[in-house]
């Protein structure tokens, strides 16, 4: 691995172990093995350095939502909720990353980029005849979910009542 990919490396590791507010340039370095000033060098700034880390974090997170074809309802969920709990650093980092992109065009235009890709995949394997607003109506249902789990995760839903909720959603039930 070159230093550009050693300071991705430990950019990634800082974000998932430290969040963004608290990871510092010599951070980055003393987990990567690099020198201060590659970070100028490869990135332009700690800034630029970050934001990449952030969007290879979040495309990391859109692959966990490729399940298998045919997972069922249930099985996705519980694969999902509890990637909540046994990568907790990972999707709060992800969520630091959504916050940063107010700050960051780039950075913004990446994740936006991210989500379409993630509205794509969850899409096209709910429902064939109208996979954009399955996709969009699934991320959202997972982005709010997530974020439930890492404020309070004793008492968010599970796999089963949010299966519950979506059948009675679309039973007209609610």
């Amino acid at each position: 691995m070159g230093q550009r990919e050693d300071l991705l490396d430990g950019a990634k590791r800082c974000l998932v172990e430290r969040g963004y507010a608290h990871t510092t340039a010599r951070d980055i370095t003393a987990a990567s093995g690099a020198n201060l000033g590659s970070i100028g060098y490869h990135f332009g700034s700690k800034e630029a350095l970050m934001n990449e880390a952030m969007i290879e974090l979040s495309t990391e997170a859109v692959e966990r939502l490729r399940e298998p074809e045919g997972a069922s309802p249930i099985a996705t969920w519980q694969s999902l909720v509890g990637s909540f709990a046994e990568q907790r650093d990972l999707w709060t980092a992800v969520l630091e990353s959504a916050t940063q992109a107010i700050r960051f065009p780039d950075l913004r235009e990446r994740l936006a980029d991210a989500q379409d890709e993630a509205r794509k995949v969850l899409g096209e394997r709910l429902s064939p005849t109208d996979a954009d607003a399955a996709g969009a109506v699934q991320l959202a249902l997972i982005v709010g979910v997530m974020m439930q789990h890492l404020v309070a995760p004793d008492r968010a839903p599970g796999a089963e009542k949010i299966v519950r909720g979506l059948e009675a959603l679309a039973g007209g039930k609610a």
